[in-house]
């Protein structure tokens, strides 16, 4: 999925090596003193230097075709992809959150540059590798661009390495207590 071919822009070539597959192991201890390493393998999808493709505003010096899907290329996102490998090794101490959407996570990013900070958005989907014998993930990230945090309002949250622990069932998910039911009243 991440074996992307180079593109041709405004005379020069841009290559996608920093975006191939990768692995990320999660240390996790589910109890006091146990050490438990799941691996996450990393992918990365074309919208992560991409954009849609609009006739209207882009030319065909923009076209970029991944596996027959048209999109426009960014030189914007491809510039923000650099920085990706670091963030995908960074973010085990960050907040993650739930989303409706295809890609089911969300976590935002603060890109430092000269003039100040930018939001960065990854969007992202984290399912559990049914190859493998021990504990391991897979990590598709479908997206990454700037824009400010696009989980919904009130979107459920967690520790990008509770996720992990929760995802590939070294932590246990904890049950929610019943609601106690309410005493009658005596009139």
């Amino acid at each position: 999925m991440s074996t992307f071919a180079a593109k041709q822009f405004r005379g020069q070539t841009y290559t996608f090596e920093h975006l191939q597959p990768r692995r990320l192991d999660a240390e996790l201890s589910p109890t006091p003193g146990e050490l438990v390493i799941v691996p996450v393998t990393v992918q990365f999808g074309c919208h992560c230097f991409t954009e849609a493709f609009d006739k209207m505003t882009h030319s065909d010096e923009h076209r970029y075709v991944h596996l027959n899907e048209l999109r426009a290329f960014d030189e914007e996102r491809f510039q923000c992809s650099l920085k990706l490998p670091d963030i995908i090794d960074s973010m085990l101490g960050g907040k993650v959150y739930w989303s409706t959407e295809s890609y089911t996570y969300v976590a935002q990013i603060t890109l430092p540059t000269q003039e100040g900070a930018l939001d960065y958005s990854l969007f992202f989907a984290l399912t559990r590798n049914s190859d493998a014998v021990r504990p391991a993930l897979n990590m598709f990230v479908k997206s990454a661009y700037l824009k400010g945090l696009a989980a919904p309002p009130n979107a459920e949250s967690w520790r990008f390495r509770a996720l992990i622990g929760l995802k590939s069932g070294v932590f246990e998910k904890k049950k929610k207590p019943k609601p106690r039911p309410k005493a009658n009243k005596k009139k």
